[in-house]
C-alpha cells in the first residue's frame, strides 16, 4: 500500500509557479519544551497590544546605544524603558531590532521620526534590543 498523495506525484505540477506570492507561516509553534512560541520571523504583539514584526540584527553598540537613550529617549520612556512614561514601557515588550528600527526612523503616535540616525540610531537598537 503506498503514501497517500506521493505515490505519483508530477515534480513539475507540484513547483511554486513563478512570480507566485509567497505567506509567512503565522502560527504559534511548540518548542523542545512544549512552552507555545511564536514561527520564526512571524508577527506577534508586545505588551499593551502593539505588533512586533518580524527578526532582524542589532549591529549597534548596547553601552553607547544605552548612553543615547539616557540623553534622548528616557524623557518619554522612563528608567532606561523600564517604565512606560508618555511613551510605553520598552523593556521585556518582545520587539525586534526591524520594528525598533522602523519605530524610531519612521515615528509613531507622539513620537516624532527621526530622532536617531546612523551610528546612533544602531545603537539604540541595539540598546533596545537587549532590554527585550
Amino acid at each position: 500500500m503506498g503514501t497517500a498523495g506521493c505515490v505519483d506525484s508530477d515534480k513539475e505540477a507540484a513547483k511554486t509557479p513563478e512570480g507566485a506570492s509567497t505567506v509567512t507561516n503565522q502560527a504559534p509553534q511548540t518548542d523542545s519544551t512544549g512552552k507555545t512560541v511564536p514561527a520564526p520571523g512571524a508577527e506577534t504583539t508586545a505588551e499593551g497590544g502593539e505588533t512586533t514584526g518580524g527578526g532582524g540584527e542589532a549591529a549597534g553598540d548596547v553601552a553607547a546605544g544605552q548612553e543615547f537613550f539616557a540623553n534622548t529617549c528616557q524623557g518619554c520612556h522612563s528608567n532606561l524603558g523600564q517604565d512606560a512614561g508618555v511613551g510605553p514601557k520598552l523593556a521585556g515588550g518582545g520587539r525586534t531590532a526591524d520594528l525598533i528600527r522602523a519605530t524610531v526612523e519612521q515615528g509613531k503616535g507622539v513620537m516624532p521620526p527621526g530622532l536617531a540616525s546612523g551610528a546612533d540610531l544602531d545603537n539604540v537598537v541595539a540598546f533596545v534590543l537587549s532590554i527585550q
